[in-house]
């Protein structure tokens, strides 16, 4: 899902050209000049190989969105684009320093929040329990389905790195519920993200808590037809978590062997993913005999 930040060079012009629109125009232009800057950085750097490139450019990105969003706190678009940068930072640090990826989570579900709540109503029900929280979703609408997707991404981001606290892990139900109805109004969004996130739940949980090695199958085969084949991330994952599960170790090989033999590029848009996805396929295949 890390679909941010360009090469150093158009990276300093868009803060350039930020800098001389800040200072000298309106807001309301402001507001859409910000749009159009976050659809074109995420178009750069999903076309990146270096990842390290893309981890050192991203905070200049973050405190660049930070000030738009001090300008103009209200702007859906932007609180939705600082859920997904902070998720997708978060998980290109979480390695390195879980510590600080489970701070950008904690964000990401902040802004992923605060997003939801510009839809009148939303905001009343997110933090009230589940039965009375799943009335959020008479409210919202199609147009609505990138945010919601970005709020349960961060939401469940910052959950998975709480493992030691039974307060959040008592709010996944809400978060499977936003990605259930993503699913259900845009099954193909992120090239089929919703599929590989309830495909991973299930193959995670045990099945007397709703865990189901079926349904996680059907989710994680159904990205794969979404995606054309083309997200190696969606083998990777299915080898991690489905294959693991059901403990079949020819599977879990032929899945990460397969993510390793196909191109990064065959699809422009998931180079960046698909680099990352190869090196965690490596490392994966080195661990076979640990889990088998």
């Amino acid at each position: 899902m890390v679909k941010w930040v360009p090469c150093a060079v158009h990276y300093f012009c868009i803060v350039v050209v930020c800098t001389t629109i800040w200072n000298g125009c309106a807001t309301r232009f402001r507001s859409a000049v910000a749009g159009s800057l976050v659809k074109d950085v995420a178009a750069a750097t999903a076309r990146q190989q270096d990842a390290m490139l893309v981890a050192d450019a991203v905070p200049t990105f973050i405190l660049l969105l930070e000030g738009l969003l001090e300008n103009d706190p209200n702007n859906r678009k932007l609180l939705t684009s600082a859920s997904q940068i902070y998720v997708s930072y978060g998980a290109l640090i979480e390695a390195s320093d879980p510590t600080r990826a489970k701070e950008h989570y904690a964000k990401a579900k902040n802004y992923g929040h605060r997003a939801l709540a510009q839809e009148k109503g939303v905001g009343a029900l997110l933090g009230r329990p589940y039965a009375e929280f799943t009335g959020l979703f008479a409210l919202l609408e199609e147009n609505d389905v990138a945010t919601v997707f970005w709020a349960a991404s961060g939401w469940g981001a910052w959950i998975a790195a709480s493992l030691d606290s039974m307060a959040a892990l008592a709010e996944m139900p809400k978060v499977v519920a936003l990605m259930e109805w993503v699913l259900k109004i845009d099954e193909t969004l992120e090239f089929g993200s919703p599929h590989v996130f309830l495909g991973m739940y299930h193959a995670a949980l045990p099945p007397a808590l709703g865990g189901s090695p079926e349904k996680s199958l059907l989710h994680f085969d159904r990205a794969l037809a979404i995606s054309r084949n083309k997200s190696l991330m969606v083998y990777v994952m299915k080898a991690k978590y489905y294959a693991r599960q059901v403990f079949d170790r020819e599977l879990y090989v032929t899945l990460l062997n397969e993510a390793l033999a196909r191109p990064v590029d065959g699809e422009q848009r998931l180079i960046l993913q698909n680099t990352a996805a190869k090196k965690q396929a490596r490392k994966l295949l080195q661990e076979t005999d640990e889990f088998f």
